[in-house]
């Protein structure tokens, strides 16, 4: 864990190293001078009530398991998130997962379910506005290249999710089982979780689940377009709207802590496509950076605290994660 964490921060070193080389940083400060406080302070607004939306999400697809209260849900959710600003590849989940199945008293691979469905839902819509935004303008070749491999993943996702959805009036036959001892945990985890996926795909669920999930990325596009017009930039919608895809990638994709330094490479990317000046986009990227993050880590760090946890519990956490899953 120790190395992966060491290289996460290299590459997010290396990263911004690109991406501020050659850039005076005087001339980035006083750029950042010009922005729109009040147009910041609702983009921190909406950006908290994304979480918000998260947690009410989360809460619907647990109600299978038993029913935990919305500032619970959103406490895991916060916590998780500040792990995820301090620990590479989205550690937070473990810790998401961790405190709902102890305050639930649930096993963890009976909790896992709910955040596949949770991610199937934001990598759906993810997917269907890159092709939706295809129709409206050329998206540069990378992003269309990461759209078409979500598509695949996101189709193989929906294809296992109806077979298993569909398989839940079928009696299940008694089968033989595995002789191997690793072959019969892995046979029983995946039992459980294809069990938890038919407890939750529920229609009551799904579609209002489905409509926070619609709701997380509107509130996520308007806080960045909000910062968009808070720097000054006055680009046509479907233009803020893909310079937003191309910086949600970034923050989508499991890499550095809080996306740090992929973030910013991907937002800089997508205002170079446009013809922003180097110092103008390295200037926005890291003004957009700090205002959707610092807010969030201060919320997560404070419902982090409150969980009686410490980041030392991570190591043993992610170490203990697959006997837990076999054991469930």
């Amino acid at each position: 864990m120790r190395v992966r964490l060491y290289l996460s921060y290299t590459f997010a070193a290396a990263c911004l190293f690109w991406i501020f080389h050659n850039v005076p940083f005087g001339d980035v400060l006083r750029s950042i001078t010009r922005i729109n406080g009040w147009l910041v302070a609702v983009a921190v607004l909406f950006d908290l009530a994304v979480y918000l939306c998260a947690a009410w999400e989360w809460q619907l697809l647990l109600q299978p398991l038993g029913r935990l209260p919305f500032w619970r849900t959103a406490q895991a959710l916060f916590a998780g998130r500040f792990a995820n600003d301090v620990l590479p590849v989205h550690a937070g989940y473990i810790i998401r997962i961790y405190l709902v199945s102890r305050w639930l008293k649930q096993s963890i691979s009976a909790i896992l379910p709910s955040l596949f469905l949770e991610r199937f839902f934001d990598g759906s819509l993810l997917v269907l506005c890159i092709g939706g935004s295809l129709l409206f303008f050329p998206l540069p070749p990378k992003l269309v290249r990461t759209g078409e491999i979500l598509g695949a993943l996101i189709l193989v996702g929906g294809i296992a999710l109806a077979f298993i959805t569909w398989r839940r009036a079928r009696t299940p036959k008694p089968e033989k089982q595995p002789a191997w001892k690793v072959t019969r945990a892995l046979s029983d985890f995946l039992q459980q979780i294809t069990d938890g996926i038919r407890a939750v795909a529920l229609p009551r669920l799904l579609l209002p689940a489905f409509a926070l999930s619609v709701a997380k990325l509107l509130g996520q596009a308007a806080a960045f377009l909000l910062l968009l017009w808070s720097y000054g930039f006055s680009f046509p919608f479907w233009t803020s709207i893909i310079v937003f895809l191309v910086a949600y990638v970034g923050v989508s994709v499991p890499s550095t802590p809080a996306g740090a330094g992929v973030f910013q490479v991907f937002c800089v990317a997508g205002l170079r496509f446009f013809g922003i000046p180097k110092i103008e986009a390295t200037s926005f990227a890291l003004l957009s950076f700090v205002i959707l993050t610092a807010p969030l880590a201060i919320a997560g760090f404070i419902a982090f605290a409150q969980t009686g946890l410490s980041l030392r519990h991570l190591r043993s956490l992610r170490m203990s994660s697959s006997s837990s899953f076999s054991s469930s």
